[in-house]
């Protein structure tokens, strides 16, 4: 899987570069980016399990069970607007009423992330998707992300 990944970034670099919301304000060069990430990882065979869209100003909060199963990629995208951004995945103590994270996704490249993680058992999950910087200029953006198994 880490070689999908690596291919991955390298592929779609340029095409989220080109394809960022100029001002800020349209969805669909967002959706357009999407459509090509989904495409691609059809081409690979791979299962798409969940896909979402949002507007995030901060961080945003993307809940989802994960079965031991299967090894996860999750890609995250945002528009022009987002310098950096992260995601890291937080699995729930329930003895200790606490989340805690279990995965941090790579450095994000031209607005494109990505994280891979195999659960040791089956239960909900929770992502979180923080802006660390906006551009000058930019407080709030939109993101993409989408969560894939073999």
């Amino acid at each position: 899987m880490k070689k999908i990944v690596i291919f991955f970034l390298l592929a779609f670099a340029s095409i989220s570069l080109s394809a960022q919301c100029i001002n800020g304000t349209k969805s669909s060069p967002l959706y357009e980016v999407g459509s090509d990430y989904v495409y691609y990882l059809d081409s690979l065979g791979m299962e798409i399990v969940r896909i979402e869209y949002d507007l995030i100003f901060t961080t945003k909060d993307s809940y989802r069970y994960l079965y031991s199963d299967w090894e996860y990629l999750l890609v995250g995208f945002v528009d022009n607007g987002v310098k950096d951004f992260t995601l890291t995945l937080y699995e729930y103590d329930e003895s200790e009423d606490l989340w805690f994270p279990v995965a941090y996704s790579e450095e994000a490249e031209n607005g494109l992330t990505t994280l891979i993680y195999k659960p040791e058992e089956t239960k909900q999950f929770r992502t979180v998707i923080e802006i660390k910087e906006f551009y000058e200029g930019y407080t709030a953006a939109r993101y993409g992300l989408i969560y894939v198994h073999e």
